[in-house]
């Protein structure tokens, strides 16, 4: 599912997706090693963007 839906966005012509996640929860390592970059942050989560 995390492979299939940004090629369904891209196929959309979407250039980006992005995503908050609390820095504590374990999907935020997920989301590095896939590919999701950290553009921002507060005390409790980061925000992550993944370029399509």
């Amino acid at each position: 599912m995390l492979k299939e839906i940004p090629a369904l966005l891209k196929a959309h012509r979407y250039s980006r997706v992005s995503l908050p996640v609390q820095k504590a929860n374990y999907a935020a390592k997920l989301y590095l090693k896939i590919g999701f970059e950290i553009v921002g942050e507060n005390e409790e989560e980061y925000i992550m963007v993944y370029y399509l």
